[in-house]
């Protein structure tokens, strides 16, 4: 069963407290009647520097959870949207090297970790594609 009107008004009034840049804290009832809530802000389009309403994955939300547990995961929203912003913004010698979407846009739910560096980081020393193509893509505890 989900959420009734009276706990959703309730989560709203706790993340209308909430302060964290001009970010917004949305909660919504999907269709399946599941509420869930998300960290909501404008940021420039990466290729095309636009405004863009940006959204964080959706967080289910029940009943049972608490104030703090509420907040603990408003927090970790922030981060993990953080940390997607970082991706995308993120180069050497004018290179992105994280890339935080699938190929087909789909965000990853995580960014994947550089195992190598460029071969040089000097601004005179352009990052080869095959230094930073391919170590996006190794995979975690790899050496």
């Amino acid at each position: 069963m989900g959420m009734q009107d009276a706990e959703l008004e309730q989560v709203r009034r706790l993340l209308a407290q909430v302060s964290y840049r001009d970010w917004t804290l949305v909660v919504n009832v999907n269709r399946y009647n599941v509420a869930n809530m998300q960290v909501c802000t404008m940021v420039p389009d990466t290729e095309t520097g636009n405004p863009i309403e940006n959204r964080g994955r959706p967080l289910p939300l029940c009943p049972q959870m608490s104030d703090g547990f509420i907040l603990d995961l408003v927090f970790e929203l922030i981060k993990e949207f953080e940390l997607h912003e970082a991706a995308e913004r993120f180069s050497v010698a004018g290179k992105r090297l994280f890339h935080p979407h699938q190929p087909d846009g789909v965000p990853l739910f995580e960014v994947p970790a550089m195992r190598r560096a460029p071969s040089s980081l000097s601004p005179s020393a352009p990052v080869k594609e095959d230094d930073a193509g391919s170590a996006g893509t190794e995979q975690r505890g790899a050496s």
